[in-house]
This record gives C-alpha cells, structure tokens and sequence, in this order.
C-alpha cells in the first residue's frame, strides 16, 4: 500500500482556525495554502506559488536570476517553521532543468537561513510551460540526480493531472510512465472542481498506479472547489489505491 497523506486544497478557502479544523475533521494532515493567505495556527502546511508576471501570466522566470531572488524573498516572508512543502511551477520555456535546481536550493537555503530547517521544494507540471509532460518531468528530474544529488531528498514533482491531462490528452497513460516514481511526492487531482470519476477520460486507474509505486511518501490533494465533495474524493482516492473499482 502506498504511503500517502491528504492535503486540505487551497480551493477550500477560509479562515485559518476554520480551515485547520476542517482538515483535521476530513483526515488531512497538511493544509495548502495560496500565495498571500494566512497559514493554519498548527498544523503543516504547504505553500502552492503559483506566480505571476509583470503581465499576469502564471509564467515564472527561474532563468532570471533577479526575479529568482524576489520570489525567494517573498516566500521567507510568507514561511514559517511549519512549513512542510513549497510547490512551485516551471516557468517560461526559457526555464532550463538547471535554472529550477538553482531555484530549488535558493528557496531551502534561504529558508534554511531564517528558520534552522528548510521544506521539500517540489515542482509542479503545467501545460504550457517548460515541464508539461511526462518527457520533461523525467529530464528534470535526471538532471537534479545527475547534478545535485544531494536535494534529490528535498525535492520531488507535484503531479497536477488535470493540467498533465490538458497536455497530453490521449497520451496521457503513455507519458504517466515516463514519470519517476522515485521523484512522485504530490498528487493534485480533480474532475472539474469535482471528484474523479472513473468514467473521466483522465485515465485515474493509471494515475493511481504511478502513486503506488511511488518509493516514498506521496502528498495527495483533491482540489474540488465544494467542501462537500471532499470526503468523496479522499474516498475515490483510498479505493483506488487499493486498485479497487470505485461506484
């Protein structure tokens, strides 16, 4: 059986205290939070940056290392010692595998620094950006083996699904196993806000078999937007781990 705990999503929104409750009530043992909201009073917590561009755009820019430096800066001024996980995205397609170690470390180091231990720093897939497929999750994660053998315990891929879905489509299962299991350490899932369903054409029996042979403990969090379809979804989740059908 896989080694996995439930995340409360930051699609859930509330106050702290609130959200901390709900979480413990549902079986979660981590709370997500969103960039420039309050974290939990105790429990863990897991920092989603998704950031954005001078235009908006959801695009980071680990190439630059300017930019870089602020994005660390803002995130020693959001963290705290509970801070278990850093998620961040890939950024542009000028953001090489090295550009996303560098910031990797900069973002542990720093935190290092200020609170005398540092999170896991793990980068998500988007589509659209330099990570978006099973391909390139795969190179990256060579590249930090390769080149920094030493964060490799630090650090992981957050699977987004729905956007590792927009990318691949029917290809979807093919490049599910080109994922490292030995880099799974996130799982965000969901149908449209919703549960997964089984009946999804996002194949979930493939995804759920990528988490099984995960070879450490895997974050999963089902990001529905309605706080009554969580339950559910962790359900759906503990059912299929079991590579059970779920009705």
């Amino acid at each position: 059986m896989a080694d996995v705990s439930y995340v409360l999503p930051d699609t859930l929104s509330g106050e702290p205290a609130e959200r901390e409750a709900f979480a413990r009530r549902c079986g979660c043992d981590l709370v997500e939070v969103a960039p420039g909201a309050a974290p939990p009073p105790a429990m863990p917590w897991a920092l989603r940056a998704a950031s954005t561009d001078e235009d908006g755009r959801d695009r980071p820019r680990w190439h630059d290392r300017a930019w870089t430096a602020a994005f660390v800066a803002a995130v020693l001024g959001a963290g705290d010692p509970a801070l278990a996980a850093v998620v961040i995205e890939p950024g542009d397609e000028w953001s090489r595998p090295a550009d996303l170690v560098r910031a990797i470390a900069a973002v542990r180091d720093g935190l290092h620094a200020r609170f005398g231990g540092a999170p896991a720093v793990l980068v998500a897939n988007r589509a659209g950006q330099s990570l978006s497929d099973g391909a390139t999750l795969a190179g990256f994660w060579d590249h930090l083996c390769r080149r920094a053998p030493a964060l490799a315990p630090h650090a992981g891929i957050a699977l987004d699904t729905p956007e590792f879905y927009a990318a691949t489509r029917t290809r979807m299962t093919a490049e599910l196993a080109l994922v490292p299991p030995d880099a799974l350490r996130y799982v965000r899932l969901h149908t449209r806000g919703g549960r997964p369903d089984l009946n999804d054409p996002l194949p979930w029996r493939a995804v759920f078999g990528l988490v099984r042979r995960a070879s450490g403990p895997v974050l999963l969090a089902p990001a529905v937007n309605d706080s009554t379809a969580l339950e559910p979804a962790i359900l759906f989740c503990m059912v299929s781990l079991q590579g059970r059908a779920f009705t």
